[in-house]
């Protein structure tokens, strides 16, 4: 007997061949479940009549739900999966949170829609931020007829491109052939490179049109995309008092505290609509000339604080700069300061929320928050901002008018005073495993 034939008949050889046998038996059972698993989500997909894909850099979150809303309240059958800060999936009324671990799978998709599968229409936030997982979305997990394009902003620079014509194209590049893209973008540059590479990719483009009296308002573009999409599932489009209502809802307004003002605008982060807002807030009070910004900073967005620090240069640069020195707390923090043309004030992220806020407020300037809202200092800091803050009756809007400010619930409410109310949403609670 050879010395191979006695080590394979010797018992560690015997165990040995054993985990090969098990581990190729695994191997392909995992396999197997795969491929049937992609086959029945195929199936699902199949059995859904409309598929929307909400995609682009901003305002995702918003304009699904939106979407879901109006054809859940015209008798659809709709699930929304709405990812960013608090994912949830809603579906019949009922809103599901979405259990995460530390790492995000795209798989989440197919899991989320085998639990509530819908009849009549699916509404997708495309949670990617690569070319190739935006991709992996549409192609995989969604079937979609329709693609929305909400912009395309300077966030995901690191992963889609240097530039936002390289972001556009990213986001081009996950297109399915075929599919109708409805793109809100403004920028004409953008959307003629837009065309170009949509018809590249053998599918259509329409432009979403903001009236000029409302171009002012940041994000109004999500707004009137929403007739765009209506329109190309063959739904009647909103009237001028529906879109009246969700346009006051966009109208951006210092939040009035006990003690000053704020405005949270880092769910936006990005560079470009950080400015829009900032810009809309002083229009509403020409007496406002500074600010007291606070940026909040995450190790793993290198590219969107370069981008903040490149503006914020700029905003100091200018012959009247907005601002006398910026407050930071966040991941890279030292880094940022060093490399800032202006005064940097470094918060600790252990300091309690409301100690950094009652610091931020001490200078009797409007608050300015931006950058990065997905942490626990963050959700830590908008809790203590809503302690302080006064109800809407109590104070009167910057131009001092003798009547209390009316807010986008009000109008709403006025608005609809004659017509069906809509169907309420309620929240489904998922037990800790």
């Amino acid at each position: 007997m050879s010395d191979k034939q006695e080590n394979a008949s010797s018992p560690l050889g015997i165990t040995r061949t054993t985990d090969i046998v098990h581990t190729i038996e695994n191997a392909v059972r995992d396999v197997k479940h795969a491929c049937l698993r992609g086959i029945r989500h195929s199936r699902r997909l199949d059995g859904i009549d409309t598929q929307i894909v909400i995609s682009g850099t901003r305002g995702k979150s918003s304009l699904t739900r939106w979407v879901y809303d109006i054809l859940y309240n015209r008798e659809y059958d709709v699930l929304a999966k709405v990812t960013g800060n608090h994912p949830v999936s809603i579906h019949s009324g009922e809103t599901h949170p979405i259990s995460r671990g530390h790492r995000v799978t795209l798989y989440e998709n197919e899991q989320e829609i085998r639990s509530h599968t819908p009849a009549d229409a699916l509404v997708v936030e495309n949670q990617a931020i690569t070319s190739y997982t935006t991709r992996m979305v549409n192609d995989r997990f969604v079937d979609p007829d329709v693609v929305v394009l909400s912009n395309v902003r300077e966030d995901h620079l690191s992963t889609l491109g240097s530039d936002r014509y390289k972001v556009a194209r990213g986001l081009v590049r996950a297109i399915p052939e075929g599919t109708h893209v409805i793109n809100a973008e403004q920028d004409p540059h953008i959307r003629e490179f837009l065309e170009t590479e949509i018809a590249r990719r053998n599918a259509t483009v329409s432009h979403v049109t903001v009236p000029e009296q409302y171009e002012h308002i940041p994000g109004i573009e999500s707004i009137y995309a929403l007739n765009e999409i209506l329109r190309a599932i063959d739904e009647v489009p909103l009237t001028d008092d529906e879109l009246a209502v969700h346009r006051n809802q966009m109208d951006v307004e210092w939040r009035q505290l006990a003690d000053g003002r704020v405005y949270n605008a880092a769910e936006v982060n990005d560079v470009q609509s950080t400015e829009m807002i900032r810009q809309a807030l002083f229009a509403k009070d020409p007496a406002i000339d500074r600010i007291e910004p606070f940026l909040y900073l995450r190790g793993d967005r290198r590219g969107r604080s370069v981008s903040f620090l490149h503006y914020l240069n700029d905003l100091y640069d200018r012959d009247e700069p907005v601002f006398d020195r910026v407050h930071v707390a966040g991941g890279t923090t030292s880094a940022f300061a060093r490399k800032a043309a202006f005064p940097v004030t470094v918060h600790e992220t252990e300091t309690p929320a409301d100690d950094v806020l009652q610091s931020l407020l001490e200078n009797e300037r409007p608050v300015y928050i931006m950058g990065n809202t997905v942490a626990t200092f963050m959700r830590d800091l908008e809790d203590a901002i809503e302690e302080r803050e006064l109800p809407a009756e109590t104070w009167h809007s910057a131009d001092q008018s003798d009547e209390p400010r009316q807010t986008p619930t009000d109008e709403a409410a006025s608005s609809n005073a004659s017509t069906k109310p809509p169907k309420q949403t309620k929240t489904v609670e998922v037990p800790d495993n």
